[in-house]
């Protein structure tokens, strides 16, 4: 499978490259660090799904994935976060996120998450919250 990585920490990006390509097999195509640059990207369309980071400057991930979707509703994100306590099950889901992994268990769910999203099901952490009182 073909991935994109979006994440404004250069580190985690070359990690979950190397993760994905040398450790589950699949191809990274494009590494990019916010949502900005993503949005300019010209072969979005080619990932089969679109790693994002939710917590980035200039445009965050949330915000990111509606204005993708608004463009291409076939598009398949999975969301990573540091933020557990800023990561919230309605918020990601009405953005258009199929998919979270806390960065923290990423090499125990990632594949899950790739699988559940490939097969177009949804995969979200245990206790996750579910909606952040604004709602």
């Amino acid at each position: 499978m073909k991935f994109i990585v979006v994440d404004d920490s250069k580190t985690f990006r070359e990690g979950i490259k190397f993760y994905l390509e040398n450790m589950l097999g699949h191809e990274v195509i494009k590494m990019v660090g916010d949502g900005l640059e993503f949005l300019e990207l010209k072969n979005k369309c080619d990932a089969d799904i679109i790693i994002m980071d939710i917590e980035m400057p200039h445009l965050n991930g949330i915000e990111t994935v509606k204005k993708s979707m608004w463009d291409n509703q076939y598009l398949k994100f999975i969301a990573v976060t540091n933020y557990t306590d800023k990561a919230y099950l309605n918020e990601l889901i009405e953005a258009g996120f199929k998919s979270c992994v806390f960065k923290a268990n990423i090499h125990d769910e990632l594949q899950d998450a790739i699988n559940s999203v490939k097969n177009n099901k949804l995969f979200f952490p245990k206790g996750i919250n579910l909606q952040n009182g604004h709602s």
